[in-house]
């Protein structure tokens, strides 16, 4: 069974690559970056199912599945999807042909996952067409409203002037006594509002705190590095290549990424 796992994340994909190849199925595994990557690859080697990213820079994942009935409905894949989102949400979409995982994907739950593929397989291949559009809508407005809720953009005041910071060009955030230091990949500014304050206003699948005075985009997470029995430390894909230390109290956290 050909299967595509299209993920911005590299440390996504292999974790997602590694769960697959421990469940002990057939399976020919490829993966994509974004949706424009994974449009080709669908279109070229007809992968049977794929496990999809929801929130991605560019295209995300319903703008690929936007993508993708526009394509002869025999070339369409199954879709899964990935997606941080409230397990309530996933619940209620259960019962649909499409499936939805919760991350950080559990291989019980995964498995479940591929024993429904493999049911399938010699079924109708056909996973999305235009009579299923609103399922996808209607998940896509319940994504939407959730995000309305937290930043897009962080206001920085430097004398009379206000910056405005687009949130997803943010790399990290550390606390600076009663200031936080927002990083860009290459710039510094100060703003007078608590790392805490910060870390409530801020989507819990983009941002994790990897340590008390340290809030991280996930997405600029290359590495994640042991160093002492215990000790873990994450390396961003800044300039800088970044190097911070992962607080005991978020070592769990950090390895379910």
């Amino acid at each position: 069974m050909k299967i595509l796992i299209i993920d911005d994340e590299p440390l996504a994909r292999v974790r997602m690559r590694k769960l697959l190849l421990e469940s002990g199925k057939e399976l020919e595994i490829d993966e994509a970056d974004g949706a424009d990557q994974a449009l080709a690859k669908i279109i070229e080697n007809k992968p049977f199912a794929v496990f999809l990213d929801i929130q991605m820079p560019g295209k995300g994942g319903f703008e690929l599945v936007e993508d993708l009935v526009k394509i002869p409905k025999e070339d369409v894949p199954h879709i899964i999807f990935a997606t941080a989102f409230d397990e309530y949400a996933i619940k209620a979409f259960e019962k649909n042909a499409i499936d939805y995982l919760l991350k950080p994907i559990e291989q019980d739950r995964l498995l479940q996952t591929l024993e429904k593929l493999i049911a399938l397989e010699n079924t109708n291949k056909g996973a999305i067409n235009r009579d299923s559009a609103d399922i996808f809508e209607k998940l896509k407005t319940m994504i939407e409203s959730k995000n309305e809720k937290y930043l897009h953009r962080l206001q920085v005041k430097i004398g009379d002037r206000t910056l405005l910071i687009n949130i997803s060009d943010i790399v990290r955030f550390e606390s600076d006594e009663k200031y936080t230091a927002v990083y860009t990949s290459d710039s510094r500014y100060i703003i007078d509002t608590p790392i805490i304050d910060l870390e409530n206003k801020l989507a819990p699948e983009a941002f994790i705190k990897v340590h008390r005075a340290h809030l991280v985009a996930v997405g600029r997470i290359a590495e994640i590095r042991r160093q002492f029995p215990g000790k873990l430390a994450v390396i961003l894909n800044d300039n800088a290549k970044t190097v911070i230390p992962v607080g005991r109290n978020y070592v769990d956290k950090v390895r379910d990424l």
